[in-house]
């Protein structure tokens, strides 16, 4: 109300007759827009849908003026306060105890945090669609909302660092699926120490916050015939930091550019051969 700057006029309990007028809306809106039961697979495709059938069904006359709804729209319209600059954040606060698996919980669902949160209180910021995780005034988590029951939400990149310790256990993991494939090939067939050096490589990109790079430097290393870490991060390094990246050389013609006839008689002396002193 604050917000919006509106004022509350609340019916009595049980008098459904004193807001008649508004169920006999919500009754025309069911009926009309959502009969058959639509399937809905993106929630924005459908409220377009949704808006367009509102335009439409504004151009009928009102069961009572006889003139179109869009008409009488139009004069409340002009008498509306603006909206205000910013929108109203929708949300509640929770604090929440991580568990020594790195999970916070909220309705049975489990959102993965880094396991160095382990045993700490986390403040949740819970919307409608996604839930936020700060520490320490710090966001250290942001997940979709999850509506399910028993459900697990995680982030491969948490655990990255984690790994790096036990690069052994990483096909053993449940957020191993989560890596983009080409990862997983990479790594499936490495030994111990390869495995823990590409899984630093990988934390260090992620730390990075150019995660979205990671598949293009294993691509391009792959193209120039090279799977060792060391190529994958020079690929890294050319394709996120410019200033790794060689300047090509300029060659003024196809000759080579040293024409010389060394003089190799000093060796001779080293040879056992004639000194020439």
């Amino acid at each position: 109300m604050l917000h919006y700057r509106f004022q509350a006029d609340f019916c009595n309990p049980a008098a459904g007759n004193e807001k008649g007028n508004v169920e006999s809306k919500v009754g025309y809106s069911r009926r009309n827009a959502f009969v058959p039961v639509p399937t809905i697979t993106s929630f924005d495709d459908y409220n377009d849908w949704l808006f367009d059938w509102c335009e439409t069904d504004a151009e009928r006359d009102h069961y009572k003026y006889k003139i179109p709804i869009q008409e009488l729209w139009e004069e409340d319209y002009a008498q509306l306060l603006r909206l205000p600059e910013y929108p109203f954040s929708v949300f509640r606060y929770e604090a929440l105890s991580v568990n020594k698996s790195g999970f916070a919980v909220i309705d049975t669902n489990r959102y993965g945090l880094s396991p160095t949160l382990a045993g700490e209180t986390v403040q949740a910021k819970i919307f409608f669609d996604h839930v936020e995780f700060f520490y320490d005034h710090q966001l250290v988590g942001r997940y979709p909302r999850s509506y399910k029951t028993n459900d697990e939400v995680y982030d491969w990149r948490q655990y990255i660092t984690t790994l790096c310790k036990k690069p052994g256990a990483v096909e053993h993991t449940r957020f191993f699926q989560q890596m983009p494939e080409a990862w997983q090939e990479y790594l499936r067939p490495l030994k111990s120490k390869e495995r823990k050096s590409a899984l630093q490589l990988l934390d260090e990109i992620v730390r990075d916050g150019n995660d979205t790079l990671c598949v293009d430097a294993l691509t391009l290393a792959a193209e120039n015939g090279r799977t060792d870490t060391d190529s994958i991060r020079q690929c890294y390094y050319m394709i996120a930091r410019k200033e790794f990246r060689p300047d090509p050389l300029k060659l003024v013609s196809t000759t080579p550019i040293l024409d010389y006839n060394p003089n190799l008689s000093a060796y001779d002396g080293l040879m056992g051969g004639e000194v020439n002193v």
